[in-house]
């Protein structure tokens, strides 16, 4: 089988897998395919609700979640944002990360998972952040405008972890798995009445002294649970994505 047979296949195995299974994918990215340095790419961009004080995270080869690839860095003072469009304004949908956290017991270095509609503030809709905060060895997710840390203390420094939360729309209400474990369920939106959708996600964080960690394998789609489209060499989801790039 020709190399171009090949890839055809898996390309066609991929999408009739993705179409049985229903899933809408809003955006993908496991940044192996982006530039080391600067992460302004692929639609991420500093701006608000971040100051201009901050620079752009980065994308490192040095750090990653599986065998190989690339990651999101996060070091001091960088901030980055990135548009859907059309802005989401109904229905359940998930977005899903690995992060890996790289202090202990600091308590103003966090990394940021911050969503919202057309206004880009920092008090978004859905809003959760990793460590820092009152309690820095655990993710905080707001419920309504309280700020909760949640769980126990779930934090591996050091080490990744995945990052689940499902987000309904309709209702502007969340939830919040760290490892597949529920730490938040039902929790309202931080800013409810300025943000009827999902328009935008932030990643960073807008102060810190050192690496405060990584993001990683970001899959944002519809419905409650995370599709993945299995080939017979192993491809994952991530190299669906990837497909439909070089398309």
């Amino acid at each position: 089988m020709s190399r171009l047979t090949s890839v055809m296949t898996v390309f066609m195995l991929l999408l009739f897998s993705i179409a049985a299974q229903g899933a809408v994918i809003h955006y993908e990215q496991n940044f192996d395919f982006l530039k080391d340095g600067d992460a302004e790419q692929d639609g991420w961009a500093t701006g608000p609700p971040a100051t201009v004080n901050e620079k752009p995270t980065t994308i490192t080869s040095e750090v990653f979640h599986g065998d190989s690839g690339k990651s999101m860095q996060v070091d001091p003072m960088q901030v980055v944002v990135r548009d859907f469009d059309p802005i989401i304004k109904s229905g359940v949908h998930f977005l899903s990360l690995w992060f890996r956290y790289e202090l202990q017991n600091v308590s103003d270095d966090k990394l940021f998972i911050y969503m919202g509609g057309e206004i880009k503030e920092w008090a978004g809709g859905p809003v959760c952040y990793v460590g820092g905060g009152s309690d820095p060895n655990k993710v905080t997710v707001y419920n309504g405008g309280t700020a909760t840390p949640v769980g126990d203390d779930n934090l591996l420094v050091g080490e990744w972890q995945h990052f689940f939360e499902v987000i309904d729309v309709d209702n502007q209400t969340i939830d919040v798995y760290v490892d597949d474990e529920l730490v938040a369920e039902n929790f309202l939106w931080r800013n409810p009445t300025n943000h009827k959708g999902l328009g935008w996600l932030m990643l960073g964080f807008d102060r810190g002294v050192a690496t405060i960690g990584y993001y990683d394998d970001i899959m944002f789609g519809e419905g409650n649970e995370i599709i993945q489209a299995v080939a017979p060499e192993g491809k994952i989801a991530s190299t669906w994505g990837y497909l439909k790039k070089i398309r």
